[in-house]
């Protein structure tokens, strides 16, 4: 299904709406913060002894409201006119993005990931609703920085601890089985790079798979942007843990496409600012993964890729 996208004050950007210094429109849904933690609220953020509660709105139209102009609430990330994301205070995040008919939600990947007690971290759902077109997901902050903030001041080491380390995340996930291509709850997985050009649904992606020769007899879970920008490392490394966001494109896919993936995706990539060397993470991740067995489909990919556009 196209997502038809909105402009002006409708703008996906514009769907966080502030109604005075302590109360906000997000959707459908009120936010409140108090000055104190509270047994009843949706969150409490510990680094003020602050918290959080969302209840229902009344009709907007009878509510006055401007863009957010608070110390409480931040723009942290901003996808052109698809999503957004929000900091809200200093332990919690606002994900909103429209809604894809027959796409699995992340909040259910990331209670199924949750479920198999992984070694990494992931946010906590603390809430998720769903407008008229849109989806408004409320997580935990993980402490820390995105690899990519955090890659300038890396040593050597550190840096291929953490390729060594998303390589065995990739083994881990990959140990979670699947009877289909798709989500965690047999819906789809937004997996642009396998649609077939042209096609506004993801129901040719198995067929994708087929062409390209991947043995698809068996699924695994794959999260398919392990990107530095979706990991979190410590300020200061010293555990190296690591912990793993953004889980909407995640989900059961042939095992074939995860080398795969980091071969072609420069959304993997390291940022300019990070930098003057981009590829490298996803060009160390992807041979490290080779050391381990994952196949390369990636010549494959561009000869049906330009089979396909050509068409």
């Amino acid at each position: 299904m196209v997502v038809v996208r909105k402009w002006g004050e409708d703008h996906i950007n514009r769907s966080f709406r502030q109604i005075d210094s302590n109360t906000w429109l997000i959707g459908n849904l009120l936010l409140h913060r108090s000055s104190h933690p509270t047994d009843t609220a949706t969150w409490n953020d510990e680094s003020d002894d602050s918290s959080y509660t969302l209840t229902d709105a009344p009709p907007s139209h009878q509510l006055t409201t401007s863009q957010p102009n608070s110390p409480y609430i931040n723009l942290v990330h901003e996808a052109g006119d698809a999503s957004v994301v929000w900091a809200i205070g200093n332990s919690a995040m606002c994900k909103i993005r429209y809604i894809e008919e027959g796409v699995t939600p992340e909040s259910v990947t990331l209670r199924f990931v949750q479920g198999q007690q992984p070694s990494f971290d992931t946010p906590k759902v603390l809430h998720h609703a769903f407008g008229e077109d849109r989806s408004y997901l409320f997580l935990q902050r993980l402490p820390g920085q995105t690899l990519d903030k955090a890659w300038p001041n890396l040593t050597e080491r550190w840096r291929m601890h953490y390729v060594k380390t998303v390589v065995d995340i990739c083994e881990e996930m990959a140990q979670w089985k699947g009877h289909q291509l798709g989500g965690v709850d047999d819906q789809d997985v937004p997996e642009y790079y396998l649609r077939t050009p042209g096609t506004d649904n993801f129901s040719s992606v198995q067929a994708t798979c087929e062409a390209l020769g991947m043995d698809c007899s068996s699924f695994v879970f794959y999260h398919a942007d392990l990107g530095p920008g979706n990991l979190i490392v410590e300020d200061e490394p010293k555990s190296g843990r690591v912990g793993v966001i953004d889980f909407e494109i995640s989900g059961f896919f042939p095992r074939g496409w995860i080398r795969t993936k980091f071969r072609l995706s420069s959304g993997i990539n390291l940022s300019a600012l990070a930098t003057d060397n981009p590829t490298w993470w996803r060009s160390e991740v992807q041979k490290a993964l080779g050391a381990n067995g994952f196949e390369d489909y990636s010549t494959a990919y561009m000869d049906w890729l330009s089979q396909s556009t050509s068409r």
